[in-house]
């Protein structure tokens, strides 16, 4: 079986920050039922299910042009949005919860990562970066960020922790009672939709040996400015 590590400090949405994380392979994540809200998704979407080898790179022309990840792809690509999600990592030699929070509104956004012995929001506000320690309630201006290179473009579709330019749909598949939609991005990474009915449950990424699997706690296109914020009574670092 192939190692399945992925770096948070190397995946393209959050580029901009140093964390950095090992996780585990998907086949130890929690087995605990997640809850999604897409409150844009007023209509089920059909989806015709493909060929069951997975091994097939070539797109499945026979499936539906809309495709259940349709709706949430809107949401991102809207860039007002709130997804809360869940993963583990290891911290040595112990895994971990993490629970990741992420608050989009235009060009300003925060990801809050939780769990055992961090609570760490990476914020974009105003065009400037920030690092939000909140266990020791401390803020870092982000110097070595290059915002300059998150430009703007119709083209891209944020979920973090993915950012696809121009992605190929693949095909679509059942695995574990759930159907995934699979696309291939630009720069050449494999993402996998799962769905229960039509309700997004989990996000995975895979480049090379590295994979990156979130369980996906809610999605809403409802816009949440409390969460993208400086907060008060923080010491400012030097």
């Amino acid at each position: 079986m192939k190692r399945k590590i992925a770096l948070i400090g190397t995946l393209t949405a959050i580029a901009v920050f140093s964390a950095a994380c090992g996780l585990v392979d998907e086949g130890t994540a929690s087995d605990e039922s997640s809850s999604v809200i897409a409150s844009n998704q007023s209509e089920a979407v059909e989806s015709t299910a493909g060929s069951d080898s997975q091994s097939s790179a070539e797109a499945d022309t026979s499936i539906s042009s809309i495709h259940l990840a349709d709706p949430y792809f809107a949401i991102f690509a809207s860039r007002q949005y709130v997804a809360q999600y869940h993963y583990q990592e290891f911290t040595g030699n112990q895994l971990e919860d993490r629970s990741m929070t992420v608050a989009v509104d235009c060009t300003d956004k925060a990801i809050r990562i939780s769990g055992e012995g961090t609570d760490t929001t990476h914020l974009t506000l105003d065009g400037q970066a920030y690092v939000v320690d909140h266990l020791n309630r401390t803020i870092a201006r982000n110097e070595s960020a290059n915002l300059a290179e998150e430009t703007e473009d119709d083209g891209i579709i944020e979920a973090p922790p993915f950012r696809d330019i121009g992605s190929t749909y693949v095909g679509s598949w059942e695995e574990d009672g759930l159907v995934y939609e699979e696309y291939y991005a630009a720069n050449g990474d494999r993402m996998f939709y799962y769905f229960e009915g039509d309700v997004l449950k989990r996000i995975r990424s895979a480049s090379g040996e590295n994979e990156f699997n979130l369980d996906v706690v809610e999605i809403s296109d409802t816009a949440a400015p409390e969460l993208i914020e400086l907060p008060e009574n923080y010491e400012w670092l030097p």
